[in-house]
């Protein structure tokens, strides 16, 4: 078996593994990522329903039009945010679970996310998540985010004023914080200004128009220090719709491995603190 087949394999059994442990008959509520990874989720979903190892009125939250199609060809329900409740009185959660894919995961599982364009809606139902799992390969594995990951974070933007917004976040410098933030010494991220290059679309002309008809900037800022920080900043500017920066919200990530193994990974921080 190619390496490349044992890491398709393995990604496959990152997947199932996260489906397993997160999603049995008492999830009512489940978001549906979006990815390739997230296919491989979406097939251990059929073979649990098959089994009536679900929730028989569990309802799937799409985050992109991918991912709503993988719903509907499984034979599950799905939901749209806002027609959902809120779980618990007073909670602003109202999915179980979110099971969604990465471009690529730091040391504390900070995530960018928006290599296909769908991070909008991604954060917002990972926003209404309790709990959001990650499923990727060994190659968006890393100790800072940047590290791996070198086609940048993508921001979604008004095409009102795209060129506007591009020039406003290449001013940046790695110091720069949000404004009434206590300025740190440290820098947030690597290169001196960040570059920000409109998302150019493969099989028609013109840029890369998302679900929700805006159009996306990759920034590189090579590697990045503080995603809080950078997430912050990205979004402080005008016109700036949504960044590909998932900071403090993952609870568990699932890796595919080189070898065909599997690795399930906390943020370091908090297995510092069971230690």
């Amino acid at each position: 078996m190619s390496s490349l087949n044992l890491v398709e394999q393995s990604k496959r059994s990152a997947a199932f593994a996260a489906v397993d442990k997160h999603v049995g008959p008492t999830v009512r509520v489940l978001g549906v990522g979006s990815g390739s990874t997230v296919v491989y989720a979406a097939e251990r979903l059929v073979e649990l329903k098959r089994l009536n190892k679900l929730h028989p009125e569990l309802l799937c939250v799409p985050t992109s039009f991918q991912s709503k199609q993988l719903i509907i060809d499984a034979g599950l329900r799905a939901s749209d945010l806002d027609d959902l409740p809120e779980l618990d009185p007073g909670s602003f959660a109202s999915i179980d679970v979110t099971i969604d894919g990465a471009d690529e995961v730091d040391a504390e599982l900070n995530a960018i996310k928006g290599g296909g364009g769908a991070h909008l809606r991604e954060k917002l139902v990972a926003a209404a998540s309790k709990k959001l799992v990650l499923i990727a390969d060994y190659r968006k594995d890393s100790e800072v985010l940047g590290e791996k990951w070198d086609k940048g974070v993508p921001v979604e933007v008004s095409p009102l004023a795209w060129s506007t917004i591009k020039r406003q976040l290449e001013r940046f410098v790695p110091k720069s914080r949000v404004q009434g933030m206590t300025a740190e010494a440290v820098a947030a991220f690597e290169y001196n200004h960040p570059i920000a290059v409109l998302r150019q679309a493969v099989r028609k002309a013109g840029p890369v128009v998302t679900d929700n008809g805006n159009f996306i900037l990759d920034v590189s800022m090579g590697k990045i220090y503080d995603p809080l920080a950078v997430e912050q900043l990205l979004k402080m500017v005008p016109g700036v719709i949504e960044v590909g920066i998932f900071s403090n919200m993952a609870t568990e990530a699932w890796f595919g491995n080189e070898d065909g193994s599997i690795t399930c990974r906390f943020p370091r921080s908090e297995m510092k603190k069971q230690d």
